[in-house]
């Protein structure tokens, strides 16, 4: 039997001890068939997806995309991506084809067979929730504006103390910009924070683990924890990331002897966000044709600390490109690239 799994993506706020009503955030959809009513087109239908979960990772490389459907039909896998939510996804030509919200962590990276044709986790009842944003730069389009922007806080953990004090906070930006620090907060999921002026401003969902408690400085102006390798993330790992981990961006800078380096979750199936020409790939093997399989490749060479799956052109072949830096470093794409990165770390 065709299992899903509606979950809610945050939690309710009560405001103060007034009597007004509990306000409820948005529920994610994960796993169930579309129902939507309007007639919205998908954003593109990338092939060669045999799992939810790489379908995931491209609605993650795409900034448009908001939700996704995945199934086999005809005995064919497909992946659709939308630029709406997941209930606003128009109803689909079988029940095969289930959608997710982009925020549904714990996507099976299960291939579909006859008898499981959404490509289902099997032999288990999952729980599906909705990632953590934990030290990436925002990337949301809507025009949320900030609810408060305390002054005189130095770090990122500070701020989050800012964030904890307020009951309608449900995430804060962090930075340096022109010499000078700034918390702001906002009562928006992290991932529904607008972009910023500033690439140095990155963005915490107020449940985040392990915030940084470092100083920004020039040459790490998002205060991110030094003396680490490990990169930032955009989910909790353990359930994690995008279901299956993943990620998004962070950095490291001099230790300023001030802080305890704290240790950051792989980023695993996220668009790259690393400066440009910041590296090059040691390696570009022929003739991978999934995401497992670039993995492989990677785990075989001794020097390669993340790989990158995707495709150069919008509907060209798939690439797979072996990195000896974290993730977190890996260039972003350009233009008509879809591209997710990985950490060697990460399970796929």
């Amino acid at each position: 039997m065709q299992s899903f799994t509606t979950i809610i993506a945050a939690s309710a706020l009560i405001a103060g001890a007034s009597a007004n009503p509990i306000k409820l955030a948005a529920r994610a959809t994960c796993g169930s068939a579309p129902a939507g009513s309007d007639n919205q087109a998908p954003l593109s239908q990338p092939t060669g997806i045999a799992t939810a979960a790489a379908c995931q990772a491209q609605c993650d490389a795409n900034t448009s995309c908001m939700s996704f459907v995945f199934g086999m039909l005809n005995n064919a896998d497909q992946c659709m991506l939308f630029s709406v939510a997941a209930a606003s996804v128009p109803k689909q030509a079988s029940t095969n084809l289930v959608v997710y919200d982009k925020a549904c962590t714990s996507v099976p990276a299960v291939i579909p067979t006859a008898s499981n044709p959404t490509g289902a986790n099997n032999g288990a009842n999952h729980m599906l929730t909705v990632r953590d944003t934990c030290g990436a730069v925002p990337a949301g389009s809507g025009s949320q504006t900030p609810l408060s922007q305390p002054t005189g806080i130095t770090t990122a953990a500070a701020c989050l103390a800012q964030c904890d004090a307020n009951s309608a906070c449900l995430s804060f930006v962090f930075g340096m910009v022109n010499n000078a620090d700034e918390c702001m907060l906002y009562s928006v999921a992290a991932s529904a924070i607008p972009t910023q002026t500033s690439t140095n401003l990155v963005a915490y969902d107020k449940a985040c683990p392990a915030v940084p408690s470092v100083v920004p400085t020039t040459s790490n102006p998002q205060g991110f924890a030094t003396g680490s390798t490990s990169s930032g993330s955009t989910g909790n790992t353990g359930n994690t990331g995008s279901t299956g981990p993943t990620g998004s961006s962070s950095s490291t800078g001099p230790n300023n002897g001030a802080a305890p380096a704290h240790k950051r979750a792989n980023t695993c199936g996220a668009a790259p966000t690393g400066p440009s020409n910041n590296a090059s790939p040691i390696s570009t093997p022929a003739n991978i044709n999934n995401v497992a399989a670039c993995k492989a490749q990677c785990s075989a060479d001794s020097s390669c600390k993340s790989f990158e799956f995707g495709t150069m052109t919008q509907g060209g072949a798939q690439v797979c490109k072996l990195f000896a830096v974290a993730a977190a470093s890996v260039p972003a794409p350009t233009e008509g690239q879809s591209l997710v990165i990985y950490d060697v770390g990460c399970p796929v």
